[in-house]
Order: structure tokens, then sequence, then C-alpha cells
């Protein structure tokens, strides 16, 4: 029996290996119709230094895009993104790397015809592979759920749900009690083909072998009460089955921390398992390089709105900047290109923006719609006081009041504020406090789980909101 850590490592391996067919598969193609059989031995020998080039930076690109780590909820806009930053990085390194050696040079015409090629070729290949050949009897995962309420339910149709991988298939639910008559799960609750089995703490270790799984859920509508089977899960977890806490699930299933399962073992651990200094100078890295080529690019755009919001009030100042709580609660000044009235706050103080707010200019409400008033904080990401991605900065007055209100919501000082975040894609414009609740867990869920793919990820979603001037993309 493999374990749900062997299934993953087996896709991977599957996904590096179609990689690496569509790139030798794609190249032939592109070579042979280029240049005919009878060139194509020459070309390749006279030409081998740039195929290899071209084939090690799109693995790089990859591998750095998260392409081979197993995503946990597959989407087609996900599969493109990668393809793109992959085919767009190994296109730069080649192009780079040309002027240097003239060997490297691949020829327009092969180059094109290779990544036309390849494109179609891994597109469908791992469209295939991801919907049919992972969601097979071959791949799938086996898995048990402690309990049989509510949670427990819900956690099976989250193990199940076609867009999660690896694919489950829950065999049975495990009602636990102490010795005492153990509760039955409501009627018509569960599903034909799923079994309800009893067990105390002394006999879930055997009884969870004889099922043949890989992973055991725990799904306790009180989850003190799995305490007592620590001991057996423990050990399941050293004989090689993965345990998954109720936390893991919901992370799982919807991208983001839910509060109410939410202590401070909990938010130690994850800030032990992310944050590394490397990474963090990586990511600063690219927060100058890619601020600085945004900034060069959108001075145009930017000049035309500062001219529209002179010509819209003249005697009104183009920028705006406000007091914001960065980084461990140091405060500094956001700059963004004024959307509302300069008398807006004058009457009420800081408030929160509202859905149509009136205080907000008929040209401001374009601004917003596209993200276009954020511009100028490309200046704050540049000095660092921001990066690309992060939580977004709340107003000290705001925060003060919110971190009285929500528990953790100061945790989000922890990490450098953004431009755009996890919470700005994943949900829906809000002012209320259960908005700014909602937010949280999925600030939280980035803190935990940030990484180079999931920031490319969420720059690549915000700008799909930006060109359709939507709110949200999920």
């Amino acid at each position: 029996m493999l374990d749900r850590r062997s299934h993953i490592r087996m896709q991977t391996t599957w996904l590096v290996l179609i990689d690496l067919a569509c790139l030798l598969v794609s190249g032939l193609i592109a070579a042979t119709a280029r240049v005919g059989a009878e060139g194509f031995r020459q070309y390749v020998e006279y030409h081998i230094d740039g195929w290899l080039v071209f084939f090690g930076s799109v693995m790089l690109a990859n591998y750095l895009a998260g392409s081979y780590r197993l995503q946990h909820t597959f989407s087609r806009f996900n599969l493109v993104v990668t393809w793109l930053f992959s085919l767009s990085f190994a296109l730069l390194v080649i192009s780079l790397t040309s002027y240097a050696w003239f060997t490297l040079l691949l020829g327009r015409g092969v180059l094109l015809l290779w990544v036309i090629s390849y494109s179609f070729l891994t597109l469908t290949l791992k469209m295939l592979v991801y919907r049919r050949l992972f969601r097979s009897r071959l791949f799938l995962c086996r898995a048990v759920v402690l309990g049989a309420g509510p949670r427990a339910q819900q956690i099976r149709e989250t193990l199940e749900n076609p867009y999660v991988l690896p694919a489950h298939k829950v065999v049975a639910f495990v009602v636990v009690s102490n010795g005492a008559p153990a509760a039955e799960p409501p009627p018509g609750t569960v599903p034909p083909d799923v079994a309800v089995l009893r067990s105390t703490a002394a006999e879930l270790g055997p009884l969870i072998r004889g099922l043949g799984v890989a992973l055991i859920a725990i799904g306790l509508d009180d989850p003190e009460r799995a305490a007592e089977f620590y001991p057996q899960l423990r050990r399941l977890r050293f004989e090689g089955m993965e345990v998954l806490m109720p936390m893991n699930v919901a992370e799982l299933y919807s991208g983001r921390t839910p509060l109410e399962l939410v202590n401070e073992e909990a938010l130690t651990q994850a800030t032990m398992e992310s944050g590394v200094p490397i990474g963090r100078r990586v990511k600063r890295l690219f927060d100058i390089a890619a601020a600085a080529a945004a900034g060069v690019l959108l001075l145009p755009v930017a000049g035309l709105i500062a001219l529209a919001i002179k010509l819209s009030a003249p005697r009104h100042p183009v920028f705006y900047t406000q007091l914001r709580v960065g980084q461990f609660g140091r405060a500094f000044r956001i700059y963004k290109f004024r959307t509302m009235r300069p008398e807006a706050e004058q009457a009420t103080g800081p408030v929160w923006a509202a859905m149509n707010d009136a205080r907000v200019t008929r040209l401001g409400r374009v601004l917003r719609r596209y993200r276009l008033d954020e511009i100028p904080q490309l200046v704050n990401v540049l000095k660092g006081e921001m990066s690309l991605v992060g939580p977004r900065p709340e107003r000290p007055a705001i925060s003060a009041e919110l971190s009285r209100q929500i528990p953790y919501f100061s945790e989000r000082e922890n990490a450098v504020p953004g431009l755009t975040g996890w919470a700005q894609i994943r949900y829906p414009y809000g002012a209320t406090l259960d908005d700014a609740r909602r937010k949280l867990e999925y600030d939280l869920y980035y803190l935990k789980h940030a990484s180079f793919s999931l920031d490319l990820q969420i720059i690549l979603s915000t700008a799909r909101i930006v060109l359709l001037g939507k709110e949200w993309v999920v």
C-alpha cells in the first residue's frame, strides 16, 4: 500500500517526465519541420548547447513556479500561469545567453515552432493527466475520517472534491468512544459505499491498519475528544500513514485558515515553517526588479491619470497620502492617486470606504475599479515599506479597532504589507467586521504558505482582475 506522500511523489515524477517528453518531442518536430530530415542531425549537433539551455530553462522555471509541486486544487488558470511563466523565463534566458554564445541561437523559426508545439503538447497532456490519470484507481488515495458528525461529513466532501489532488476515496467513518455508547450519525448522511465503524482508543490502531488506508483525517466535532487517540495516531503516522488535522483539511479546500481552529501553538508552528531569511531576500530583490520595470511601463499611464485628475479638479491635489501600519507596527505613508474629494473625512474621521461610496469622484470610481489608483504605491515598494504581495496595510485607527475585536488580527503586521494579496483575489470587497474576519483568514493562510509560486499566482490573478475590472477572481 502506498502512503499519501508516495502518491504525491509518484504524481510529481509523472509531471517531470511529461515535461521532458514534451520538450523532446516538440524540439524534434520543430527542427524536422524547419531543416528537414536530412539536415536534422547536423542542426542538432551544432545547436546542442542551445537545446540544453532551453530544456534547463523551462524545467527550472516550472520548478520555481511550483509546477512540479502537486497542486492541492487544480485549475486551468494555474496551469496556464505556470506555462506562461516557464516559457517567458526560458525565452529570456535564451535571448540573453545567445549574445554571449552564438551557438545557443536556435533560430527564430525553430524556436517559434518549438514553443507552439511544446505549448500544445504540455497543456493538453497535463490537462488529461490531472483530470483523468491522477483521478484513476492507480492514483486513488484511500482515506478514513475519525468521526461521523457534520465536520466529518464536510471533510469527506472536501477530500472527494473532484478538484482536490491527490484524489481521495473515503472508505469509512470511525465513530469513536471512550467505552460509553457511541453517538450514531444522523440517518441519511452516510453514503452507501462508506462504512460506519466504531472504536475505542485501544482498538483504533488495529482497526485502521485493517482498512488499508493511506490517510486519516480527524473530523470530530469536539476536537478535544481526539486527545486520547493521539498516541495511536502518532504511531500510525510513523508507520507511514498521513494524519490530517482539521486545520490542514480546511486550508486544503478553502485556501484560508479558519479562526475557530487557530491557537497560539498553531501560529507559532506555522511561523517556524515559513519566512526563511533567504526567501525574504529573494522576495525583496524580485520586488525591486518588478516594481522598477512596472514603474517604467506604467509611467505613460500614470501621466495620463495625473492629467485627467488635474483637469477634472484643477485646484485639488493629484496625489493622496495616508498613514498606514507596516511591518511590526511601523507607520508609513502610502501613496495613491486621489479618488475622493479632499474634504471626504473631515466630518467622520477615519472610516472604511463603502461600496458606491458617495465621497468617491466620478473619475475615482473608474480608477478604483481597475486598481489604477494604486500605481503610486510602486514607490512604497521601492522604498521597502511595501512588497508586491502581502496583507494590505490598514490605517492605524482601524487596525487598532480590528485588533481589539478580532483575535490574531495583529499577526498580519509580522509581514511586509503588499500592493495586492491573497485576500484581495479570493474575497470580494467588504467593509464590515465579518468581512475583516474572513479576510484575516486568507491573510493567515498566506503567511503560513507564502512562496514564490503563490506570489506569482497572486500577481497574475491581480493582473486578470485589473484587465477585466472585476473585484476578485475566485
